[in-house]
């Protein structure tokens, strides 16, 4: 089993995967370890108007590369060790994360807390309770 995993290795070793971000102007190629062997950016992507996408672009298309070895080595993997397949998974790339969305603000009418002193053990007036 040590040998048909070094063979193993060697043949992840010399396996390429490629992948591009989704607007086509970012290629990662990694190996089938998932190492990073070569990154191209292309010129629209430095002088687009979009310059602040550039490391999102580069992640994802690491991560979709990275994606693609995965699932080629896996099975591979799961027969050397005497593992079942895993579940097939969806094989469109994934795309960047969704922005967070942001709460409404607070109503105004609620409770004004630069009047209650939290620092004494005093009760509040009557009438006037803190919560």
């Amino acid at each position: 089993m040590q040998q048909q995993a070094g063979e193993l290795d060697a043949q992840l070793a010399a396996t390429r995967h490629t992948a591009r971000s989704a607007d086509q102007l970012i290629t990662a190629t990694v190996t089938g370890q998932e190492k990073l062997v070569d990154l191209r950016i292309d010129d629209r992507a430095l002088h687009g108007t979009h310059l602040q996408k550039l490391g999102l672009g580069i992640v994802e298309a690491v991560r979709n590369a990275r994606t693609a070895a995965r699932a080629s080595s896996l099975p591979h993997l799961n027969a050397l060790f005497g593992k079942p397949a895993p579940p097939p998974s969806p094989s469109a790339p994934q795309t960047a994360a969704p922005e967070p969305t942001r709460r409404a603000a607070a109503p105004a009418d609620d409770e004004n807390f630069e009047e209650l002193d939290f620092l004494t053990d005093d009760e509040p007036e009557a009438g006037g309770g803190r919560w």
